[in-house]
Order: structure tokens, then C-alpha cells, then sequence
């Protein structure tokens, strides 16, 4: 029997045994188990628009789960609507942001200063680095997009192997957009269980440091990713890392960078300052919402757009026009998942997982990994996953006796759990560094699950002493 028989039938077998288990406790977790699996085989097998597919199996699910037929839709909708309603902001207000940044050089700027700064013996840092720095405000594609040609560059003039450099300085990008607010997984959990956004950043650098290092910096450099390094490390004038036409100052770029950061994570530290007056307290919350960070952060950009270009405002709107664009199949997707989510929750499906799980004995810290990563794998989209997998775990908040920032940290790491053909950061990856599909998994598949992996080993560790 072929090696690739031989991994489906012990699939179907696991598969199998699951599903009994499930339907042998609960009628309820086999249907949504079914449901999911429908789900999987729509979008990865038969290529079924995902956004519709979400939808078609949040009514089928529904209607089996004994969700009366007039309030599925009005389920579905609330779902929907609440998602988006916080999520279509962030990612709105989060792609014009990165195209104003874009149009500034920021991230041109910031990336060459980094290697300027830890210099050609310690590239790898630099650029590890840059990408984390460059990742706290734009999405994953967008910072990989804009940091990649300058990585081909550097690639090329120094001779060195471009997945010795770029696998480091996308980690780095990856660790940041999966566990940090304004990012939409870590912002859609942020919001549903109401966390301490300081909290969120403090413990969630804690994990992302030792992670991006690890997955990205100690990998690359190990035997199990082997790179092509150049003998010669002496420190030499690189041509490349020249900014012609530079309109900003390197320091500025980096705080405009880092400034949705700041924004949310400052006036929540201020937020502990006791005696403070009511009005001052509406300011500094106000201020430190994603949303509000966002749109001050975006304002200055814009501003800055126009000093330093000379441009007037209605040359910078056909600008953020376009970067709506992109969004809007990413936005209708994560509502639908809102209201496969929203679906769970008003068939009491929660209530049975919260039951199992009690009678188990599983740590909602490992079952909020697994199932993410699960998703993961099957679905490609780390949103989805997450998102799903927030739907599933969130009864389970109120069980815990430390904070519920591990669980939010757990689903996020869960959701970069080895990414592959179904997973758009693959392409990327591959399409831009012109690998083939073997050398992709050993680097970005590989790398993708390190992380993963470390991520919730930390967590693991640290909830140990919670």
C-alpha cells in the first residue's frame, strides 16, 4: 500500500472513531462536527466560494440543530452584524493607514534602517525586527508585500540566499498580525471577552518575542532549514539600502509605524493612575480603541502625506478609495463566519462543549490551540479559525482561574498552525521568492508551525504560575 493511502485511511479511521465518540455523547457536537466537515470539503475540495459556503452550512447547521426557522436568518445577521461592525472599521480604517504609509515610504524607511543599524553580521535581527515593527499596523500581505522587494534586493547585492533572509523577517510579520489588536483575530477576541488591551499587549509581547526569534531567527539557522550564508561578513556600503528621495526623518517613520500601537496601549496604562477625574478617564479611553487609534493615526499620516508631498486632500481620497477595495471579499467572508458563530451559540451547541470539555478534563488552553490549529490546517484562513474556534471556547472563559488573555493568545498562536496550499500566506511566500512547492513547505510551512508551536508552549508555561 502507497504511503499516501496508507495516511487516508488512518485519517478516515480517526475521523471515524471521532465522530462516534461525539455522536455518543452529544447529537448536538456531531452535527456541528459534520457541519464543519461539510464545511472543510466545500472550500478545500470542490473550490465553493467560501463566503457562501460559510452561509450555507450556518442555515443547514442551524435547521438541525432545532433552531426555529424564523430566527435562523435573524441569528445568522446578529452574527453577521456584530462582527463586522467592529471588524469592518479595523480593516477599513486599517488598509487606508497602510496605503498612506505606502505612499510615504515608511516601510522602505524603516526596513533599511533596521539593517543599517544591527549591520550584515546581524541582518537576520534587523530585518526580524523591521518586519515585527512594520507588522503592529498593517496586515500580513500588505507588510510582506512592501518588505519582500527590499529583501530580494539586499538578497542579491550581498549573495545571500533570500530565504536566509526572508523567512526571518516574515515570522516576524506573521507573529504580530496573529496575536496583536488592530490585527482582526486578536481584535474581534479582544472585544468579545472584553480584555485589558495592556494586558493583551504586555503578555502577548511575552509570547510573540521568543516566538518570532525562535520560528524565525533559530530555525533559519538551523539544520533544518538550510540556507546558503556568504563567507564574507566584513561590513560593507550597501547600495541598495539607499533612499533616494527620502521626504521624512527615519525616527518619524518608525513612531508613524508603531503609532496605532501606542495610541492603545499608553492611555491604558493611564488608565491605572488613580485619582484621575472622569473626563480625563472618558479621554484616555476613547483614545486607546482600536478604532479611535486607527483614525488619529490615520489623520496624521494623511497630513504628512500632504506636507511632505506637497498634495491637497482630494488628490490623497482616490488613495484610500482603492485600499478599500481590497477588503471586501476579506469582509464578507469573516461576517459569514460571524454568523456561523452567532449559530453555535443560539442552539446551545456552547453549552455541550463547556459539559464535555468539564468532563474531560481538558485545559481550555489546549483545546483552544487544538481546534484553531485544526480549522487552521482545514480552512487556510487564520481569521476563520480563529473566529470559529472563539465561538467554540468562549463558554469556557468563565472557567478558568487566569486571565482569559492566555485563551485569546492560545487561539491566535492555534490559528498560524502550519500553513499550506489552502493558506494565501503560502502563495505569497512561494509566488515572491519563486520556490517550488517542496523547498515552500521546509521553510514557510515549516516556520509557520515552529511558531505555532512555541507560541503555545510559552502559554502553556506561563499559565502554569497563573
Amino acid at each position: 500500500m502507497k504511503l499516501d493511502k496508507i495516511f487516508i485511511v488512518l485519517g478516515l479511521i480517526v475521523y471515524s472513531s471521532l465522530a462516534f465518540f461525539l455522536g455518543n455523547y452529544s447529537y448536538k457536537l456531531l452535527l456541528v462536527f459534520i457541519g464543519i466537515s461539510a464545511l472543510i470539503f466545500l472550500i478545500t475540495k470542490l473550490h465553493f466560494e467560501p463566503f457562501l459556503s460559510i452561509l450555507i452550512v450556518a442555515i443547514i447547521l442551524g435547521l438541525f440543530l432545532g433552531l426555529p426557522a424564523n430566527k435562523l436568518i435573524d441569528s445568522i445577521e446578529k452574527g453577521t452584524g456584530s462582527l463586522l461592525g467592529h471588524l469592518s472599521l479595523i480593516l477599513g480604517l486599517g488598509a487606508m493607514f497602510g496605503k498612506i504609509l505606502e505612499e510615504l515610504g515608511a516601510v522602505e524607511i524603516t526596513a533599511k534602517k533596521m539593517i543599517s543599524v544591527f549591520g550584515l553580521k546581524r541582518i537576520q535581527l534587523g530585518l526580524l525586527i523591521a518586519g515585527m515593527c512594520i507588522s503592529f499596523s498593517l496586515f500580513f500581505d500588505v507588510s510582506f508585500i512592501l518588505v519582500i522587494p527590499i529583501i530580494l534586493a539586499v538578497a542579491k547585492e550581498l549573495k545571500l540566499d533570500k530565504i536566509y533572509l526572508a523567512l526571518p523577517a516574515s515570522i516576524g510579520v506573521l507573529t504580530i498580525h496573529a496575536l496583536f489588536p488592530p490585527h482582526p483575530s486578536p481584535s474581534i477576541i479582544t472585544k468579545t471577552f472584553n480584555l485589558n488591551m495592556a494586558e493583551v499587549f504586555y503578555y502577548g509581547l511575552i509570547v510573540a518575542i521568543p516566538t518570532a526569534f525562535i520560528g524565525g531567527l533559530l530555525l533559519t539557522n538551523s539544520n533544518l532549514v538550510k540556507t546558503r550564508v556568504s563567507s564574507d561578513t566584513k561590513e560593507k556600503n550597501i547600495s541598495v539600502l539607499k533612499i533616494e528621495n527620502q521626504t521624512m526623518s527615519t525616527s518619524f517613520a518608525i513612531l508613524l509605524m508603531l503609532l496605532p500601537v501606542l495610541l492603545i496601549t499608553i492611555p491604558t496604562i493611564a488608565l491605572g493612575i488613580p485619582n484621575l477625574s472622569e473626563t480625563i478617564k472618558g479621554i484616555l479611553t476613547i483614545i486607546s480603541n482600536p478604532v479611535t487609534a486607527l483614525i488619529i493615526s490615520l489623520l496624521i499620516a494623511i497630513i504628512e502625506l500632504m506636507i511632505t508631498k506637497h498634495l491637497r486632500i482630494r488628490s490623497i481620497v482616490p488613495l484610500l478609495s482603492q485600499s478599500l477595495k481590497t477588503i471586501a471579499v476579506v469582509l464578507l467572508i469573516n461576517g459569514a463566519a460571524g454568523g456561523l458563530k452567532q449559530v453555535l451559540v443560539d442552539s446551545k451547541v456552547t453549552d455541550e462543549i463547556v459539559r464535555l470539555t468539564n468532563g474531560l478534563n481538558l485545559s481550555p488552553i489546549v483545546i483552544s490551540f487544538l481546534v484553531a490549529a485544526i480549522l487552521r490546517i482545514s480552512l487556510g484562513s487564520a481569521t476563520i479559525a480563529a473566529i470559529t474556534t472563539l465561538a467554540i471556547v468562549e463558554p469556557l472563559v468563565g472557567t478558568v482561574s487566569y486571565s482569559p488573555v492566555f485563551i485569546m493568545l492560545s487561539i491566535t498562536a492555534g490559528s498560524m498552525f502550519c500553513s499550506h496550499v489552502n493558506d494565501p500566506g503560502f502563495w505569497l511566500f512561494k509566488q515572491y521568492l519563486n520556490l517550488d512547492f517542496k523547498t515552500t513547505f521546509k521553510t514557510w510551512t515549516l516556520g509557520t508551525t515552529v511558531s505555532s508551536v512555541i507560541a503555545f508552549i510559552i502559554i502553556l508555561f506561563i499559565t502554569s504560575f497563573a
